[in-house]
């Protein structure tokens, strides 16, 4: 554990670049108070090559200040850093500790356990991927590894059912808020909370939200500089300030016109999965299909025996209709994931082929 303080210059840092994690968030520092007007974050990479995207230190600053002001955090206070500050995640945890002048402290993600949490001083925020939350909570025995920890923000990938339901029912005294954002808009512009089993994301302020021809989202930032942002987001818009996300567009699988996210049809097989006490991990892969255009393939660690398989089969049909369902089921020894804790779809499928080849 690392403990920075901000409540005035900090010494040199130049000691800490050991970490591969931290490197990046010792340039940045330096480059902040440097007198550094912009800087250059990269995507996390997961819809293809990371893209560049160059923001001012004034946008970084309104992003950090609308978390701040919605946490009420203040400098007395102690935010986690347990990401990967390559990426903005990660990033935005130590501007929102440089504006907030607080302390924040570092735990690297190699480290990240239920007994480092919980022997944490008082956190006021923390920010984390759902692949480290289900880690901590698929490994502890001890009960709740959030008790130190008020709120906590989950970002850079889906929820599944699974997770959701665990942190619903864990009746912990954090508050547990999914995030919407991107590089682009540095970091979250909506937030959901599941402690209140809210479905909705909700706008943070100086945002709101429209959509094209495809029902994808289009993010519209007010304040100056004015901007608008088609992403790749399939949403249910209920309000110029409220949305229900659905999928990636990239995802979205058309099999002889019947159309559904690989998303959604994820959280059936974490139902199953969950009823059958089915300890396996999957991601699933699009495909093109000779007769149906397209296919669901899904990509297991471990195996499955030909009647749970079969069983996984039936469930998706009844849940989600008697043609949505994986049509090709390959196995593999590991998910990948990319640096920025998402799911790597299409290296995770390549794994799977090269065992079974």
């Amino acid at each position: 554990m690392l403990q920075l303080s901000f409540n005035s210059i900090p010494a040199d840092l130049s000691g800490l670049k050991d970490d591969e994690n931290l490197r990046p968030a010792i340039d940045f520092i330096n480059e902040w108070y440097a007198g550094a007007e912009s800087f250059t974050f990269y995507s996390s990479g997961s819809t293809g090559v990371p893209k560049p995207t160059v923001l001012s230190k004034t946008f970084l600053i309104a992003s950090a200040k609308r978390t701040i002001d919605l946490f009420n955090i203040n400098s007395s206070d102690c935010l986690l850093l347990a990401l990967n500050t390559s990426f903005m995640g990660g990033m935005m945890m130590v501007v929102r500790a440089l504006v907030a002048e607080c302390t924040l402290i570092y735990l690297s993600p190699s480290n990240l356990s239920a007994d480092a949490l919980t022997a944490l001083p008082h956190i006021k925020l923390a920010s984390l991927v759902p692949s480290q939350i289900q880690g901590l909570l698929h490994n502890n025995t001890l009960g709740d590894p959030f008790l130190q920890i008020d709120n906590l923000l989950m970002g850079g990938a889906p929820l599944n059912s699974w997770l959701e339901n665990r942190l619903q029912n864990l009746h912990s005294a954090c508050l547990f808020f999914h995030t919407y954002g991107m590089t682009e808009t540095a970091s979250h512009v909506a937030i959901r909370a599941l402690h209140t089993k809210e479905t909705l994301y909700h706008a943070l302020n100086g945002y709101e939200f429209s959509q094209d021809h495809r029902d994808c989202l289009i993010i519209h930032h007010l304040n100056p500089p004015a901007f608008t942002l088609v992403t790749q987001d399939v949403v249910k818009l209920m309000t110029p300030l409220t949305f229900e996300w659905t999928g990636r567009v990239d995802w979205v699988i058309n099999s002889g016109g019947i159309k559904y996210s690989l998303e959604k049809a994820e959280e059936c097989v974490t139902d199953f999965f969950y009823r059958n006490n089915i300890q396996n991990s999957f991601t699933s892969y699009k495909l093109p299909d000779e007769t149906w255009g397209e296919k669901w393939a899904l990509v297991v660690t471990g195996v499955l025996d030909q009647n749970e398989i079969d069983q996984l089969t039936d469930y998706c049909k009844v849940t989600l209709g008697k043609y949505i369902y994986p049509k090709e089921i390959l196995f593999a020894k590991k998910i990948v994931y990319l640096p920025s804790g998402k799911v790597d779809r299409l290296n995770s499928y390549l794994e799977a082929i090269k065992l079974s080849s």
